[in-house]
Formats: structure tokens, C-alpha cells, sequence
């Protein structure tokens, strides 16, 4: 029955990639927007290394496996931020790889929690490959499979747009694969797979505590691509003093999902379970995600009073840079200017000779 089921499978991935869903689908993106948006790339104040693993229809084998890895440095002086993403998946006889690199600009001033327009580009090279050593091939003269190595390459490119409104709010859009070669069969056969272009738009609110030690922040994703039904993410999070947090959303017509994860430091680690709410629920097992993640080169703030005569409400953080001794700052945008002191000026003709 399971092989039954996964012959079944197997169909639904080649139908896939030519008219569906041919971006992955991860439960802990919010955690690490760059898995989608190249906007994100060096947007946050400290570089960053992530590893994600994720493995579908538990019990099931030749289920799909994802593994990535992406690592993202701002170029903070630049205003820039460069990243790079690798990403395997497999499933069954099929095998995906993307080597993909990634560059972002960002409109910011130099204070603090200030609003934040980012645009980004990603590009890079795909391949795929089928394993025909470990299938049985009913027809083998068939003229699909005459020749075919089962290798494939090409490349592909994404484009992202992203706005944080005073770490309040934020909302992204991007493409993925908006511009592509599609991925062409190295010896030239006629078996080219055509890469569609997707809409993704998410967005989130923070709700937070004056002490910042409770936060909930609601998350919603829109997914549109070619003639398949809209599909949206909902969900929520909680975070408990910046150190633990839990998170439930629902996919629709795919799955509901519970997540926890921690932070330590600087690392941060994530745990998500998608529970089945498809037809397919009753035959394949749940879903598992583990999320692993590094910050590093945490940018430093420093406090500048506010000027005489008004509230500490007017104090703000201007952010450093590693590199410079001190702030990151233009002359004219400095708080509070402290007067040099002066010296006592000394009237020569006032002092008298005495004998």
C-alpha cells in the first residue's frame, strides 16, 4: 500500500513542477525571512548563520527531505547586505540542488528601531537529477527515457521588497523565480521542466509590553502561483523575554502547525510539528522541522541624552559601527553638543610691574 502510495506521490511532484507549487514550504520562516525574501539579506544589526531540516510524511519512505543553509552579513556602512543560500531537497528518485547569492540595499537612518525600506536580488544556479539506477523502468525504449541521463541545470532569479515600520510592523513581497531559463536537460533531450514564477506577501505585527518582556506578534503569508488556488498561512507567536517562544498557525487545505524553539546567546534553536489536515492525513504520517541558528558581529548602540529642558522620552539609540571608534553619525544630527571649555582670557595691559 505505502509503495502503491508512493508511486502515487511521485506523479503528484512531476505535475508539480510543471504547473504547481515549486517553491519548498517551511514552517519557521518568520524566524529567518532570507530563506524567501533577498530584501532581508544584512537586514538585521548582526550577521547571521542558519541551518534548517525538514522531513515530510513521517514513516513514509522516499518522502521529501529538505536541508538548508543560508548565511546573511550586513555591510552596514554601505547601507548593503550580501547573502548566500544552499539548498538540497529530495524526494524519492528526485534530487534538487541551489547554489544562490544574494544582495540587498536598505533606506535607513542611523538611530535605532528606525524604519527600514529594503529591495533585494537573488540568482543562482539549479540543478536536478533523477536516480534511474534505483527505478524499475517498465518501458525502457520508451522515447522519454532513450538517452535521457536524468541530469538537469539551469538558473534562476528572485526578486524581494521589504518595509519595517519602527519594529512594529513589517511586510514583505517577493517573486521567486519571476526570472528563469527553466531547467534543460543536459543531453539535450526534450524533457525541459518550465520554472513558474510565485507571489509570496507576508506581514507581521509586533504587540508588545512597555518592559519587553511579553510579545505577541500575529503573522500572515499569501502564496499564488499559475492557476493553483490562493494559499495563506495565519498564525501567532509568543515570546517570553526575548528567551522562549511558542508559535501555532494554520495552512490552508495543507496542515496545522505548533512550534517552540529557544534562545541562547547567540544561538537559537526552533521545533516545529505540522499536523496533516489533507486527505492525505489519514495514509502519511506528521511533518518535522528543526531550525539552528547563529548571530554574530551584533552592532553596538550607544545612549545620547536628550538636550536640557526636555523629557527622557527624546533619548534615542545611534547605532556604531565595529569599525569606527564611535558613532555612526553626520555632524548635524547630533543630540547634544557640549561646549569646549574656555580658557580665562588675561588682559596683558592690565597688569602692573612691581618693583
Amino acid at each position: 500500500m505505502k509503495k502503491l502510495l508512493l508511486i502515487w506521490i511521485y506523479c503528484a511532484v512531476c505535475i508539480s513542477f510543471t504547473h504547481a507549487q515549486q517553491v519548498p514550504l517551511y514552517s519557521q520562516y518568520f524566524h529567518n525571512p532570507f530563506i524567501y525574501n533577498p530584501a532581508w539579506a544584512g537586514l538585521d544589526k548582526f550577521a547571521s548563520a542558519n541551518l534548517t531540516y525538514r522531513r515530510q510524511w513521517e514513516g513514509l519512505e522516499g518522502a521529501p527531505q529538505t536541508i538548508l543553509a543560508t548565511l546573511d552579513l550586513p555591510f552596514y556602512e554601505n547601507k548593503a547586505g550580501f547573502g548566500i543560500n544552499i539548498y538540497q531537497d529530495k524526494i524519492g528518485l528526485f534530487h534538487q540542488n541551489k547554489v544562490q547569492f544574494s544582495y540587498a540595499y536598505h533606506l535607513f537612518e542611523l538611530y535605532e528601531n528606525s524604519s527600514v525600506f529594503s529591495f533585494g536580488l537573488t540568482g543562482g544556479l539549479v540543478t536536478n537529477r533523477i536516480d534511474f539506477n534505483n527505478a524499475y523502468i517498465l518501458h525502457p525504449n520508451d522515447p522519454q527515457l532513450l538517452n535521457n541521463t536524468g541530469n538537469y541545470q539551469g538558473f534562476e532569479f528572485t526578486f524581494g521588497l521589504n518595509y519595517i515600520f519602527q519594529d512594529k510592523f513589517q511586510v514583505g513581497f517577493t517573486t521567486p523565480q519571476f526570472l528563469t531559463t527553466g531547467i534543460r536537460a543536459i543531453d539535450n533531450s526534450t524533457n525541459d521542466i518550465e520554472l513558474q514564477p510565485h507571489f509570496l506577501l507576508a506581514a507581521k505585527c509586533t504587540l508588545k509590553t512597555y518592559d519587553e518582556i511579553h510579545r505577541i506578534e500575529p503573522m500572515l503569508m499569501l502564496r499564488k502561483v499559475g492557476n493553483v488556488p490562493l494559499q495563506f498561512d495565519v498564525g501567532a507567536q509568543y515570546t517570553w523575554n526575548n528567551t522562549l517562544w511558542f508559535n501555532a498557525a494554520f495552512r490552508t487545505s495543507y496542515s496545522a502547525v505548533a512550534a517552540i524553539g529557544v534562545n541562547v546567546k547567540s544561538f537559537r534553536f526552533g521545533f516545529s510539528r505540522d499536523f496533516g489536515v489533507s486527505e492525505l492525513r489519514g495514509a502519511v504520517g506528521s511533518t518535522n522541522e528543526i531550525m539552528l541558528g547563529y548571530k554574530f558581529n551584533h552592532l553596538k548602540t550607544r545612549i545620547y541624552g536628550a538636550p536640557k529642558g526636555r523629557s527622557n522620552t527624546n533619548i534615542r539609540r545611534k547605532i556604531e559601527h565595529p569599525s569606527k571608534p564611535g558613532p555612526v553619525y553626520r555632524p548635524n544630527n547630533i543630540h547634544l553638543k557640549k561646549n569646549p571649555k574656555k580658557k580665562p582670557k588675561v588682559n596683558l595691559r592690565s597688569r602692573r610691574r612691581t618693583n
